[in-house]
């Protein structure tokens, strides 16, 4: 990261330097030749490469997005989880996750109320039905009260698995922001985590899922 940022800073003021270079000479054209043709070319000008810039602009922060919502296992496990949290199920009965221990779990920290916790949701739907044959479990987790939830999925017809935290949430998962998600092997290793909405019944997530449930236990 420090390498970069001092190539940045040289790129940006070779930018500056070029802007400046261009700027002066069209003023001192601008100045030496008082045509109406001229100035109408130069006003044309500037008018393309201001809307060629921001056009920049905004191509760079759609591919920022689009880069920022692309899901990378990490080269190594980023911790463990013993399987302990306090969840009901959406009628009040307590629920353990002990029985996913030997099986591969995604679970997935979301609210009604968080636009890309919702826009996320059918993409993980898609992920949770692409690994049906090889039981991976999932979890839908929610700080929300039952009603609000029970009334959110009975309006949108959502068909999975979700319960209510009721008490902390498990200092392995706690984050900077939901919707948060990670995906556990066989053995409770977090194999995968991301913050932030993305597509994950994209080819490559549904690859590495596979693989993690495919792989004996231990």
């Amino acid at each position: 990261m420090s390498g970069r940022r001092p190539d940045r800073m040289k790129r940006k003021s070779r930018l500056l330097l070029v802007l400046v270079f261009i700027t002066t000479v069209t003023l001192g054209v601008w100045i030496l030749v008082p045509s109406p043709f001229v100035h109408g070319v130069i006003v044309g000008i500037f008018a393309g490469l201001s809307s060629l810039v921001a056009g920049i602009a905004v191509l760079g922060r759609i591919m920022k997005k689009r880069h920022a919502g692309r899901l990378k296992p990490p080269p190594l496990p980023t911790g463990s989880w013993d399987y302990s949290m306090e969840v009901t199920d959406l009628d009040g009965a307590a629920v353990s996750f002990s029985h996913s221990a030997g099986k591969v779990l995604v679970l997935n920290f979301w609210a009604t109320w968080c636009a890309p916790c919702v826009a996320e949701m059918p993409s993980l739907q898609r992920l949770r039905d692409e690994t049906a044959d090889l039981d991976v479990q999932f979890g839908f987790i929610t700080r929300e009260g039952p009603p609000v939830v029970r009334q959110f999925v009975e309006k949108r017809g959502i068909d999975l698995p979700i319960y209510i935290l009721v008490g902390e949430t498990p200092e392995c998962f706690k984050g900077r922001a939901i919707p948060a998600t990670f995906v556990l092997d066989k053995s409770g290793r977090i194999a995968m985590r991301h913050f932030g909405a993305a597509a994950w019944d994209a080819d490559g997530v549904v690859a590495f899922v596979r693989g993690l449930a495919a792989k004996p236990a231990g």
